[in-house]
């Protein structure tokens, strides 16, 4: 169950034990969080799929959502485009600093690459 799941059932919840203006909270803070990710291009089970994977297929999923090639994303990092290749297949953990370089070329934190958590 996803964090939005979590969320859906706890504003349903919310309703049936009369807690109505809290339940118009949670339904706002709901829709202003997908409302954003949406316009991030960030979708719920996306967002999911990527918490969930390995460091290479999270800096995968990542550079692919952006739209860059594996080679774009080297020069962006100031590696080569084997490490990025590496990295992506599990052949080498990703250490920090490579993690700190992915991240801001792909506008995530390096926790996302490295725990699949912001």
């Amino acid at each position: 169950m996803d964090d939005f799941e979590i969320l859906r059932r706890a504003q349903v919840l919310l309703g049936q034990y009369g807690f109505e203006a809290e339940q118009e909270q949670l339904g706002k803070a709901v829709r202003i969080i997908t409302a954003t990710a949406k316009r991030l291009g960030v979708t719920t089970g996306e967002k999911a799929r990527i918490a969930s994977g390995s460091q290479g297929e999270r800096l995968k999923m990542l550079r692919e959502r952006t739209g860059r090639t594996r080679s774009q994303l080297a020069e962006l990092c100031g590696v080569n485009m084997s490490t990025v290749r590496a990295h992506e297949n599990g052949e080498h953990n990703i250490p920090d600093e490579a993690a700190r370089a992915y991240a801001q070329a792909l506008g995530v934190t390096p926790a996302m690459i490295l725990f699949g958590a912001d």
